[in-house]
């Protein structure tokens, strides 16, 4: 995934965890057939949407990856949706703003 010179680093770095941290878990826990990505920008934000048919029930413990995801997303201003009803797969969507506020 190559995002223009215009994103800001954090913008990009969160875009490649969410994405390498999905597809990890879906390797490790899910026992997914399958994972779909895709992958969309708009001039403000990337949406970033990772499907997997595993086993689901993905949960998100205090010290957990999906936890961490969601910190650095929502530093960003941006959200992170986990939709994984147990024996139904694993939808992780993620919307990164381009550029986020200043503190």
């Amino acid at each position: 995934m190559c995002l223009p010179d215009a994103w800001t680093r954090p913008s990009k770095a969160t875009a490649y965890y969410v994405f390498v941290e999905v597809l990890a878990n879906a390797h490790k826990h899910a026992r997914a057939s399958s994972v779909r990505v895709s992958v969309t920008t708009t001039t403000h934000a990337l949406h970033l949407e990772i499907v997997d048919d595993g086993i689901g029930g993905a949960s998100e413990p205090a010290s957990g990856g999906l936890t961490g995801l969601r910190d650095r997303v929502e530093a960003l201003s941006g959200t992170l949706l986990v939709d994984s009803a147990s024996g139904q797969g694993t939808r992780i969507a993620a919307v990164i703003p381009q550029r986020h506020p200043r503190p």
